[in-house]
């Protein structure tokens, strides 16, 4: 799955673009700041993790390239279910316990949501914890401790977490002195790291204006210090923000019930016959649904992974506590269709508390849209081996990721010193609006100072030229060869007075919304109300490669209360809500522009405009021009 999501251009600037720069820094022995980044790495996460791996770089990198950091993870999950495996094999010779931690720990739904973020330090550094507790299991205490240590300095929450698991192994191992003894210093030497990478670490790593952003629990306090101060004065209030939406927006209520509810039916109710196991889920639960953002209280990305990496073990080394045979295959079996009937039906977006939290195309294998992809992938790999690999560079989200192991590079349409644009026209900024995106990118065609190189639609990539005054590289000559416009003034009925037609004699609006009240050009408009926030759906005859740009007037007392909107099948919507332009009566235009993908049908495209606001909206002078390569 990691592997197919970088292949399908899915993995993303913000997650796998910024790990592959860090990567690429490190293993050239630097610590810069990360150009699509507000500082360096370690002011996102204190983390040492990824300089573990400047031996794999050099290793492996002129092979697997960016895919190496995926190929490390997914080595490091498959590492942590073999000694999980190893762990349960140590107190039971039961074949059925074997096989089921290995199937369980793959069945699991946060096994698959974690996708969405492409590579994480909480995955990676989650898959220490069973190698620890194999080695300390197993009385090797100094390979155990060097693990730890390993563990320690692989993510800021880990210290935490492992005062919890010490006291776990404290219960566990009582009648061994040793190992109590062990586990005890253990437990000193996190809670004195975990001081330390607060009061000193972190702060070393901060420059002015860029300081650690992590630690977001406002509801026990602004720093760890105030927040164990307020669990010791306020412990039933500290418990009821286990369970309860914190933030006020009726949106997310019961999304912490749904983690709750997920996990204790894949496997999380064996737990209650062997509590102590429940001990060492308190911090990583805690640092999930106390969070200020509701998103992580739930099921979504990689939020959950610590609990299922940690789970199946609890979960079997609960059941290999059990006396009978019988009950073990039975408890095995249920847990493992509990937990598949669980992550099915979670993969489905309808099925979710907030829905829009899956990222059906990455997580969801088994899905269609999981093996497609808007680019021709090999035709885009030859665009960007263009490119040299030296070459400052800016790029677009899901493109960044593919070039970011190099000195310099870009966040689109941050351009700076690059000598290379390369960008898909279905790739927005996500901190800029559709139609500034899409402002952004038109210039570079027509800019002769670029030159486009090569193409494969949607992908674009330009390199930077000195031209002469009389050479062009003009958007409009090169790539436009014809024309078709239709307009709507909001005058022409059909001949049963029921329907406005545009220009063309179809069908533009029903004559309900018809209005002598405003006009911009003749003597009608359409009105949207709140009675009648909605005009009608439009049905526009596109064919593949077109490019579409839709203007109307409007008359308004919020620019932000008028909305158009077009979608083209299930997986592209556009939408506007904008203007940038009014004329002398007080009417504001509204524009929206975009490409028709290339592998979708041609006939389910469709516009619409409303009015979200409290008051009256007319509409004048709508426009349709679609434009042809």
């Amino acid at each position: 799955m990691g592997i197919l999501n970088h292949y399908f251009f899915r993995t993303a600037t913000h997650d796998y673009g910024n790990y592959n720069f860090a990567f690429w820094d490190y293993s050239h022995f630097k610590l810069s700041t990360i150009p699509t980044f507000r500082g360096n790495f370690l002011q996102d996460h204190f983390s040492l993790t990824l300089m573990y791996f400047v031996p794999v770089y050099w290793l492996l990198n002129w092979l697997t390239q960016t895919y190496t950091l995926i190929i490390i993870q997914c080595a490091l999950i498959v590492i942590a279910v073999w000694y999980s495996y190893k762990i349960v094999k140590l107190r039971s010779e039961n074949i059925w316990l074997g096989t089921g931690i290995m199937l369980f720990y793959f069945l699991l739904l946060g096994r698959y949501t974690a996708f969405s973020a492409d590579v994480n330090l909480a995955i990676i550094s989650s898959c220490f914890i069973p190698v620890f507790l194999y080695y300390f299991f197993t009385k090797k205490y100094f390979l155990s401790f060097i693990i730890l240590f390993l563990s320690l300095f692989s993510r800021e929450n880990i210290p935490l977490w492992f005062i919890f698991i010490f006291a776990v192994l404290i219960i566990d191992q009582r009648k061994n002195q040793k190992a109590v003894l062990i586990a005890t210093a253990g437990m000193v030497i996190s809670v004195l790291y975990f001081i330390l990478l607060f009061k000193v670490f972190i702060p070393s790593v901060e420059t002015e204006g860029i300081s650690y952003s992590l630690f977001n629990y406002s509801a026990l306090g602004a720093t760890p210090g105030e927040a164990l101060a307020y669990i010791l004065r306020h412990p039933i209030d500290a418990i009821k923000l286990f369970f309860v939406n914190h933030k006020n927006n009726p949106t997310y209520d019961y999304v912490k019930a749904e983690f709750y509810w997920v996990y204790l039916i894949s496997g999380g109710l064996v737990l209650f016959f062997r509590p102590k196991y429940l001990i060492w889920f308190i911090p990583i639960v805690a640092q999930k649904v106390l969070n200020d953002n509701p998103t992580r209280w739930g099921i979504a990305s990689y939020y959950s992974v610590e609990v299922v990496t940690l789970l199946p073990l609890s979960v079997f080394l609960a059941i290999a506590s059990f006396k009978t045979s019988w009950l073990q295959k039975t408890v095995i079996i249920m847990v493992c269709v509990g937990t598949l009937f669980m992550t099915i039906v979670k993969l489905e977006p309808s099925n979710r508390r907030i829905p829009w939290t899956l990222n059906t195309s990455k997580e969801k294998v088994y899905s269609k849209a999981f093996y497609t992809t808007p680019y021709h992938i090999k035709e885009v790999n030859k665009l960007i081996k263009i490119i040299p690999a030296n070459a400052r560079v800016s790029a677009s989200n899901y493109i960044l990721p593919h070039l970011a192991q190099r000195k310099s590079i870009y966040y689109f349409p941050n351009i700076k010193d690059a000598e290379y644009i390369v960008f898909s026209v279905f790739d927005n900024h996500y901190l800029l609006t559709h139609m500034q995106n899409e402002n952004e990118r038109n210039k570079y065609f027509s800019d002769t100072n670029w030159k486009l190189v090569g193409s494969s639609f949607p992908v674009f990539l330009f390199k930077k030229a000195e031209l002469s005054v009389n050479e062009s590289n003009s958007w409009e000559k090169g790539i436009w060869s014809v024309q078709d416009t239709i307009w709507c003034d909001y005058e022409t009925k059909d001949s049963s007075g029921k329907n406005i037609l545009f220009s063309n004699g179809e069908k533009a609006e029903k004559i309900d919304l018809h209005s002598k009240e405003q006009s911009r050009s003749l003597g009608y408009s359409i009105r949207l109300t709140p009675e009648a926030r909605y005009g009608s759906r439009i049905n526009l005859n596109v064919d593949n490669n077109d490019y579409l740009e839709i203007s109307f007037w409007a008359l308004c007392d919020d620019v932000k209360q008028v909305h158009l909107v077009s979608d083209y099948g299930d997986s592209h919507h556009f939408h506007c809500s904008e203007s940038y332009n009014t004329d002398s009566l007080g009417w504001k235009e509204y524009v929206l522009s975009y490409w028709i993908p290339q592998k979708s049908e041609s006939n389910d495209c469709s516009m619409h405009i409303w009015n979200s606001g409290g008051g009256s909206v007319y509409i004048d002078d709508l426009e349709i021009i679609k434009k042809n390569r």
